[in-house]
């Protein structure tokens, strides 16, 4: 069953660093819809002329539509309650905000400090970061190249191998998988990878 998710900014410019590695036509077969929060937007466009493949995305933002929706809805409440939390910016707490009122099934961000932030918060967000989406996609049969996609990531990302590890330990256990062993040292071997 695909799943409805709400991005942040920092998730959002890793996916687009993998663009070349066609990361955005598998996303679909994970999610019917990624929301877009307004701030979200303004942030991303910032760079836009030193990164050109984010108009790629910008140019398929539909207002409150399609698969990358434009999101302009959020409980105003919430998001007056949350701005002012430490270690959660504006476009964070938009997120938030907009994860409860469109009643997406998860957060997509790689923000550790918003992450710590939110679950103090509300415990039963579920937050997927661009390694889980990755490990998602890759236990799913759905990314048939997911050493080059993690190579790729990795300049731009700097996580560990302990770190893409859990990413696939949780991502499995939220499919309802197990991996072995093997398998996990496999797809997690720093050595392996060519990354140490």
């Amino acid at each position: 069953m695909r799943r409805t998710a709400v991005i942040d900014n920092d998730t959002l410019v890793y996916l687009t660093k993998l663009k070349h590695l066609r990361i955005f036509d598998s996303l679909r077969s994970l999610f019917q819809q990624i929301h877009i929060p307004q701030e979200i937007k303004r942030e991303y466009e910032i760079q836009q002329a030193r990164e050109p493949d984010r108009v790629w995305i910008l140019d398929r933002l539909k207002p409150n539509e399609g698969f990358y929706s434009f999101c302009t809805q959020y409980d105003k409440i919430i998001l007056t309650i949350i701005e002012g939390e430490k270690n959660i910016h504006k476009g964070e707490a938009e997120v938030y905000a907009q994860q409860k009122k469109v009643n997406a099934h998860y957060i997509l961000s790689d923000d550790l400090r918003f992450h710590k932030a939110i679950k103090a918060i509300d415990s039963s967000v579920r937050i997927l970061t661009t390694l889980h989406i990755i490990a998602m996609l890759d236990i799913r049969q759905y990314l048939l190249n997911s050493e080059e996609v993690v190579k790729a990531l990795h300049p731009h990302y700097g996580f560990e191998s302990y770190d893409l590890r859990m990413a696939y330990i949780e991502s499995a256990k939220e499919l309802g998988f197990t991996i072995p062993k093997r398998v996990l040292n496999n797809k997690c071997s720093f050595k392996k990878l060519g990354l140490s």
